[in-house]
């Protein structure tokens, strides 16, 4: 199967599921050069089966947005694909692509099936413009997860049985045996810093945390809107080590590698990119139960979960953990080994493939 797989955002997904597909597919992978060299660093041309273009993020404003379209055009018209793959993102010089191939079967990923709370929640008229007509284009629809399946078909009703579940597999560099070489009672709070992803609460659970004599130590990396109400607050607490950056892809092993437990406090989520870390370097998590999170972090085997906005449940979580090595090693070699078959991008190259033999030969002009 020829397969044209388009990602302008989440380059390190998109490649790793680019390179799993291209095993047994030929695949052609575009991406926005500025979003890989932040999430992959340098990456070639491709390699193999595995043809690699990039393309600069233009907006409506700028004129070399033409220019972008038309390398679309003319790379998807010479690769020939049989179905087109696109992650749902909001570029001005994605969504006129599609219209010159209609009769191409197109698999779309949502990652986001709604907006997150917060500020995330405050999108533009021209991105909800967008998403709308990607997701009537779609023949077929993957998303992260059986909960937010459901959702998606709620949300969408012309969307229902359309609609694919299928993991989100396993990010960061490969990892070929199980470390339990944290460092004791140091959690990590990683990844952009927005409202949802609950940061007060963790706030919150670790001073429950010294306050029954517990010693803990917080790392959070990543910066955003939400870090300024708890900037002094952090700063001025020894137990929190704040890296107030964008944190490049190649400090990412390190940080996770150092982490006893890796901490998703969310108030609201689909799928997390942090947990998929977590499962990579086979570190415990302690997580909130929505979205479907609970569909990569299973309670009491690769982690725990806990109610969200609820800072009581998730200090008595990161207590247990901080307390018991044996369940924080059991949980970490269980997420590793996840890792390695349910979250594999081999598996999950397979699930897409059916994804896109179920939409072969039904589309019509």
């Amino acid at each position: 199967m020829r397969i044209a797989l388009l990602s302008f955002h989440f380059a390190e997904y998109a490649l790793s599921l680019a390179e799993a597909l291209s095993e047994q597919h030929e695949v052609l992978l575009m991406l926005d050069r500025k979003n890989a060299s932040c999430e992959v660093g340098t990456v070639c041309g491709g390699h193999g089966a595995l043809t690699i273009r990039y393309l600069d993020n233009l907006t409506f404003l700028n004129p070399g947005i033409f220019a972008n379209i038309l390398t679309i055009v003319r790379e998807i018209v010479r690769f020939r694909p049989d179905v087109i793959h696109g992650q749902e993102v909001f570029r001005d010089y994605f969504t006129p692509v599609l219209p010159f191939f209609r009769r191409h079967p197109f698999v779309l990923t949502i990652h986001d099936h709604k907006p997150h709370s917060g500020a995330d929640s405050r999108i533009g008229f021209r991105e909800r413009q967008y998403k709308s007509y990607l997701r009537h284009r779609a023949d077929a629809v993957i998303v992260h997860g059986e909960r937010i399946r459901s959702e998606t078909e709620e949300l969408s009703p012309w969307l229902r049985g359309k609609v694919h579940a299928v993991p989100h597999g396993v990010l960061g560099k490969p990892v070929a045996e199980f470390l339990p070489d944290w460092e004791q009672g140091l959690l990590l709070f990683f990844g952009r810093i927005s409202q949802y992803k609950g940061l007060p609460y963790l706030v919150e659970a670790v001073q429950l945390l010294k306050s029954w004599g517990i010693k803990v130590r917080v790392l959070v990396a990543g910066t955003g809107p939400a870090l300024a109400p708890l900037y002094d607050r952090i700063q001025g607490d020894p137990a929190f080590t704040l890296l107030n950056e964008f944190i490049p892809a190649e400090k990412i092993p390190e940080l996770f590698r150092r982490a006893n437990i890796v901490v998703l406090p969310y108030t609201d989520a689909t799928q997390s990119g942090v947990a998929a870390y977590a499962v990579n370097y086979g570190r415990p998590v302690v997580a909130s139960d929505v979205g479907s999170l609970r569909e990569m972090v299973f309670d009491e085997h690769n982690g725990l979960l806990v109610p969200p906005c609820n800072s009581l449940e998730l200090a008595k979580s990161l207590l247990r953990l901080l307390t018991n090595e044996k369940d924080a090693c059991r949980m970490g070699r269980n997420g590793f080994l996840l890792g390695h078959g349910e979250f594999s991008w081999q598996r999950i190259a397979s699930m897409t493939a059916g994804v896109y033999k179920s939409v072969q030969g039904g589309r019509k002009a």
